[in-house]
């Protein structure tokens, strides 16, 4: 199992800004990921402010907890090679939070396409997601380690590009969200017919 503090910054795009900074970095091919989100029925993980999910590229199947920290996100990596009850791996990450494998349920799905590039403080990845019900456009920008330039830098770039910083909810909370407004587009359309 991995462990490793994540330390990002990101911010939501329109389709428009996102096309602006797919043409202004020289990003690799783009990488598929299909991405499963689990909890508890209780919602134990969600109510401590955890995130459980299973991430699929090609074959290769990686099971991430992240929790809240001081200075990001902890994250803690293993892979599997199953589904998350059966893989004798997910447990091994799960028991840092006292959470059986069995117990866990699927909460939520996105498929996001990603576009990477790597400079000298992080990772620029640009995400387009597909979740249940809405699409959505976000620039990610993982830090390789921490350093105070990093974010001053993060901000220049996207104001040099012509893009306006805005704040975005994590995707696993966007993915429960698209689930929440869907329902209610539909009890509204029920109460009016």
């Amino acid at each position: 199992m991995e462990e490793n503090l994540e330390i990002e910054f990101k911010s939501k795009l329109t389709q428009e800004s996102h096309l602006l900074i797919r043409d202004y970095f020289p990003f690799e091919s783009p990488i598929f990921q299909n991405n499963t989100y689990y909890d508890t029925p209780n919602s134990d993980l969600y109510r401590e402010g955890t995130m459980c999910r299973v991430r699929k590229i090609g074959e290769e199947l990686l099971l991430t907890v992240k929790e809240p920290h001081p200075d990001g996100v902890m994250e803690y990596e293993i892979y599997i090679t199953g589904d998350i009850k059966s893989d004798p791996n997910s447990q091994k990450v799960l028991d840092v939070f006292n959470v059986n494998a069995q117990d866990l349920e699927e909460i939520a799905f996105s498929n996001t396409v990603r576009y990477e590039y790597k400079d000298v403080y992080g990772t620029w990845c640009l995400d387009v997601t597909q979740f249940e019900f809405h699409k959505d456009y976000e620039i990610e920008y993982e830090l390789h380690h921490e350093d105070k330039a990093a974010q001053k830098h993060y901000y220049q770039t996207l104001k040099s590009i012509g893009i306006e910083y805005e704040a975005i909810q994590p995707k696993f909370v966007r993915a429960l969200n698209s689930k929440q407004i869907r329902d209610e587009e539909l009890s509204l359309q029920d109460s009016h017919s």
